[in-house]
């Protein structure tokens, strides 16, 4: 009876010690393996509330036909209006919750800083998308050129969502990070509104845009392959 009842005791020790976070000088194997990008993402993406996510949409379009009709500012309108998606998804699925996160995916095989770059990504797309149909709709309803508006409103939103990353990895707390996010690019979209800004933007060539985008694409890359890299330095000292 007593050999029995230290068998499955010591049973139930490997079962709690199995389920408890290890500390960077103990990991197991299950946290030195690279996690397939493709099942990150897939999880991430699980995350997104679609009807969330038409809203946005939704909301991003019919901002931008009542900006463009009041200021007929395409250019200006699409690069204040296209990243508010990203902003308020970043607010939505990663600021608010980020603690909460990290102590959570402690247990779990993926860690915080690999689902942190895979929800960056899949916002990232959605913000995409969103800027697609803002493009094609105020293309139609301004006659700006397609390609034109669509790299002008990429510009800001892909570095501004690196920048959200990098400070989401670095701050221990970056709860109100987004509400000052939000706050400064609606500062910012008032003041180019009242500042002659549309100017330069239309002094802008498209060869600039694309230049620009894809720098910020190549440092966006980088520092989502870092951040994903940092899962095997993932240790207690992020939980409280």
């Amino acid at each position: 009876m007593n050999d029995r009842m230290e068998q499955e005791i010591r049973r139930t020790i490997l079962r709690l010690q199995a389920s408890m976070p290890e500390s960077r000088d103990r990991q197991t194997p299950v946290f030195t393996l690279q996690t397939p990008v493709f099942t990150l993402l897939r999880i991430a993406a699980g995350e997104i509330n679609v009807g969330l996510l038409l809203g946005l949409f939704a909301g991003a379009l019919i901002f931008g036909l009542l900006s463009v009709r009041a200021l007929s500012m395409p250019m200006l309108t699409i690069f204040c209006t296209a990243p508010m998606p990203m902003l308020l998804l970043f607010h939505r699925y990663v600021l608010t919750c980020s603690e909460r996160m990290r102590e959570l995916e402690a247990t779990f095989p993926y860690s915080y800083p690999e689902m942190l770059a895979a929800r960056s990504v899949v916002i990232s797309c959605c913000m995409f998308g969103a800027l697609l149909l803002l493009s094609v709709t105020l293309h139609v309803s301004a006659g700006e050129g397609l390609l034109r508006l669509a790299l002008c409103g990429a510009v800001p939103g892909i570095y501004l969502c690196t920048l959200l990353l990098f400070l989401s990895a670095r701050l221990r707390n970056p709860e109100g990070l987004s509400l000052l996010a939000l706050v400064f690019w609606a500062a910012l979209c008032f003041l180019v509104t009242v500042l002659p800004f549309d100017r330069l933007l239309q002094l802008c060539s498209t060869a600039a845009y694309a230049a620009l985008a894809v720098i910020g694409l190549i440092l966006y890359g980088i520092l989502v392959h870092n951040v994903q890299r940092r899962r095997n330095l993932y240790d207690m000292a992020y939980i409280r």
